[in-house]
């Protein structure tokens, strides 16, 4: 165990703790296998911005081909193999909301005009730059992952963590006042009803709707 690599998070107070001696530091968020790990409420906006940066960083490391003369079926190729799954990396995780569909849909709109050389200026509707690009949509991709994630997590015969965290229906009593958070299961119950977790266990009914939540996507 390194020490110095070693850091704490917690959502409760803090206590000193020491590993061979050495105080461990305390932190807010956490980067780990490329996610960020954070109790801060906005965590699901960074997580998504987070991404969002990566893959531009991504998409110009393939500058020279995807800005350079090359054809549009080897561009697509680079596009659909390394720039959407940079994009919707973890997206099984995600609460979407409106916001963050429309964000996915806005860069990924971002870097087909950059591929494309078009400007905004010339003002071509979203739906010819997807007919010419034919690239994979990554907000049907993203929601897709997270379907399918759904449908495994709610078929562990176990005990595991991520499944009882998904059950868990909060502390009892009162919630403070406001709207509260979009949680991670709402966009499912709102296509597959609360009881979701038992629809999922019948393979050919869920696979049925995962076309249909894909496509509420789009927005």
């Amino acid at each position: 165990m390194n020490a110095n690599k070693t850091k704490v998070m917690t959502n409760s107070a803090q206590r000193p703790v020491k590993v061979f001696g050495q105080q461990i530091d305390y932190i807010q968020e956490y980067v780990y296998l490329g996610k960020q790990v954070s109790f801060n409420k906005n965590s699901n906006k960074e997580k998504v911005n987070r991404r969002i940066n990566s893959t531009w960083k991504k998409y110009w490391v393939h500058g020279n081909i995807l800005k350079g003369e090359y054809h549009l079926k080897l561009k697509k190729i680079v596009m659909d193999t390394c720039i959407v799954p940079s994009l919707t990396y973890g997206s099984q995780t995600w609460r979407f909301t409106n916001k963050i569909k429309s964000k996915i849909k806005t860069y990924q709109r971002s870097m087909e005009r950059s591929m494309l050389r078009i400007r905004k200026i010339q003002k071509i509707r979203s739906e010819d730059i997807r007919r010419k690009s034919r690239l994979t949509d990554a907000l049907e991709q993203a929601l897709r992952l997270k379907w399918k994630w759904a449908g495994h997590l709610s078929r562990y015969t176990d005990k595991r963590w991520s499944l009882q965290t998904t059950k868990w229906v909060g502390p009892a009593g009162k919630r403070s006042k406001g709207r509260p958070l979009k949680r991670w299961a709402d966009d499912i119950k709102e296509l597959a009803g609360k009881d979701w977790l038992t629809l999922s266990q019948n393979r050919n009914k869920w696979k049925k709707l995962e076309e249909a939540f894909t496509r509420k996507g789009f927005v």
